[in-house]
Formats: C-alpha cells, structure tokens, sequence
C-alpha cells in the first residue's frame, strides 16, 4: 500500500441540521460505514475516522474501521482532519467528509492524482456538472466558479455563476456541484488550520472561501457520476432512492 496518503473522514455526531447522521443506516449500513469502505477500496492509503463522540468509535470497531476521538471544540471537519492527523507522517492528506456515503473509488483517485501530479495545487477537490436544476437553488448542493484549468475562484450556497440572458456562454457554461472531498498538502493543511475564519467563510458556513481568501489554490477535478449527500433527513429518501437506480 502507498504510504504517502492518509484518508481521514471526519465524522461529527453532533451535526447541527442532523445529529446522528453518520450513524443512520442507508441499506442495512451506516452512513460512515460506505464511505469508509470506499476509501479503503481505493488501495491509496490507510484510513481514519475522526470523530467527537464514543458512538461513532464503537459502530467504526463493528466494521472493522480505525477510529480516533479529537476535540468536541473543533470548529471545522478540517480541524477535526488536522487533529487526527497530525502525529502522522503521510505528506498527502484527504478529508473525506462524512456526508457523502457514495463516494467513488474514481472521485477519490482522482483528489489523489491531481495533488501528486499538479505541484501548482495546495489543495485538490471534485465537482461534478448539475444536471438536476433544483441542485442550481439547493443552499444544500454547494455550487463550484471554475477558472482555468479547474481553479477554484469562489464557491456559494448561492447559483452561481450568473447566466446573464445577455451573455453569449449563457447555455454553453455549465453549473458545477462541489463534492465534499479535499485533498491537502501537509504544509497547507497546517497553513490552512492556523488560519483565522473569513467573513465570507462565516456567511457562507464554507470552510474553502478561509482558503481561498488567504491566495491559496484549490483546483477541483471535473469528474461524472454525482451521488447524493447526506445533509438533512429528508436526504435519506434519496439516498434510497440512488440505491434503486443502480440496481443495488
């Protein structure tokens, strides 16, 4: 197995819109449980959930996954990742956020690929192109601007970029959905934590806008095969819901 990658999946019981969730069964497993398993499917690197509360380290002992306890007071799921890393060696740092329970081997490789091959990136993420428009005005779906190259400029809750009924790319530009995956450089990860949070971070409740305010680069891997977060309980409907359209 590589040993210049650690997977670390935050995993915070207490969720402010949906306490639990990580815990709450999709198809006779817990959310934290698919995601885990994907990780180790990649063959990249070891894994580790970082979690606040002794529930989450049992139901991870079930299956089989490391599991360490960081602080109740960390502010972010990347200072929880930070916590949970820090004693490591590994150069590469993925933060697998614990929402995304069909998270695939291809998203994750690909985080991978793009920090190990582009020197330019301090940190690597994916977005996926919307192709269901009410993700456009979901505060939920986490809209990605893109620049050249797959450089993030700005990520909102909002729709954004505007398609101005004027604008000539108005129908050849497409809405980008960001995946909660970040890939980090261990001097970025120990920048971005000593970062104070920025208003627009603070408005947005998006930890990415600290890192971008602070002149670091984000570039995001364009990938196909989007997949439901966990965000809300009615997110579990259709988490089923995926589940029966691929056959599973």
């Amino acid at each position: 197995m590589a040993t210049d990658v650690l997977f670390v999946i935050p995993a915070r019981y207490g969720s402010t819109r949906f306490p639990g969730k990580v815990l709450k069964p999709i198809a006779g497993k817990p959310v934290i449980q698919w995601i885990y398993e994907a990780c180790a499917a990649t063959g990249l690197g070891e894994t580790l959930i970082a979690t606040e509360d002794r529930r989450v380290v049992d139901a991870a002992a079930g299956f089989g996954a490391a599991a360490v306890l960081t602080s109740p007071d960390c502010a972010s799921g990347t200072d929880r990742v930070y916590e949970a890393a820090r004693n490591r060696k590994e150069p590469l740092v993925i933060n697998v956020q614990g929402d995304e329970p069909f998270i695939s081997e291809n998203t994750l490789s690909a985080v991978v690929n793009l920090l190990r091959e582009d020197k330019e990136t301090d940190i690597a993420s994916a977005c996926f192109e919307i192709t269901d428009l009410s993700d456009i005005t979901n505060p939920n779906s986490v809209k990605a601007v893109l620049g050249a190259g797959g450089r993030a400029l700005y990520f909102s809750r909002s729709p954004v970029p505007y398609h101005h009924e004027l604008s000539d790319l108005k129908d050849a530009v497409a809405w980008y959905k960001h995946c909660g995956i970040y890939g980090y450089r261990r001097a970025a990860l120990e920048k971005f934590v000593k970062l104070p949070p920025c208003a627009p971070e603070r408005l947005e409740r998006l930890e990415q806008l600290r890192a971008l305010e602070a002149g670091m680069v984000i570039k995001c891997a364009v990938l196909r095969g989007d997949s439901p977060a966990i965000d809300v309980p009615g997110d579990m409907e259709r988490a089923l819901a995926y589940l029966k359209a691929q056959g599973k």
